[in-house]
């Protein structure tokens, strides 16, 4: 079922790295959507991913995000949902190619980006910015099926897609409003997830609209 015009179905698998694996098939299974985001980190993570690292350079990202592509990024593709995740955590480019290798051996044409920024120059440890949502409207514009981040505000995942959501009156798309925009879908989740049991609800669904269509 098509949405009607400047309208984005913007579903949620993931609230924590190590969440359920069987959430992302349940959000492509579960109703008609634009696109699926995955929220997989926090202190703790990023702690955990930089452990990861030090032990192997080529990793510092969230492994079950694979895991559950593996499963379903087949099924995504063939509804035309976009996933867009911060599973990258310490390595964003590292995951977008394992998720380009991934495709090549499924045989699946997906296109990937990532994007980069977000680690700062630290001594003996780790420290990240929290980048806003531009990087992703880019890759998002640039033809992205899989869009992978490491450290993006909480409301970025949804602003993003938000900000890209078709076309307005006179062609144009809507460019970000990050305080406002971000600030009604941080609303809006609240409430599907006091919907939900539990604090943090991997299975939740908003439908956005543009700042100027509301």
């Amino acid at each position: 079922m098509s949405a009607p015009a400047g309208v984005i179905r913007i579903g949620n698998c993931s609230g924590f790295y190590g969440d359920r694996l069987a959430a992302m098939r349940e959000m492509l299974d579960g109703g008609p959507l634009d696109v699926l985001t995955g929220d997989y980190l926090a202190e703790l993570t990023m702690l955990i991913l930089a452990r990861d690292r030090l032990r192997d350079p080529t990793a510092g990202y969230a492994k079950t995000f694979l895991r559950q592509l593996e499963d379903c990024l087949g099924l995504a593709m063939d509804r035309g949902v976009t996933i867009v995740v911060n599973a990258g955590g310490l390595n964003p480019a590292g995951l977008a190619d394992a998720v380009g290798t991934l495709a090549g051996v499924l045989g699946i044409p997906a296109r990937v980006g990532h994007v980069v920024g977000d680690e700062l120059p630290a001594e003996g440890g780790v420290a990240n910015a929290y980048l806003g949502c531009r990087g992703i409207v880019e890759c998002l514009r640039g033809g992205a099926d899989v869009v992978v981040t490491g450290r993006v505000t909480d409301a970025s995942l949804l602003v993003g897609p938000a900000a890209c959501c078709g076309r307005v009156r006179g062609g144009s798309r809507p460019e970000p409003k990050s305080a406002s925009t971000a600030g009604r879908l941080r609303r809006r989740l609240r409430r599907v997830r006091r919907r939900a049991p539990g604090s943090k609800s991997t299975t939740s669904s908003i439908t956005c609209q543009p700042a100027g269509n509301s």
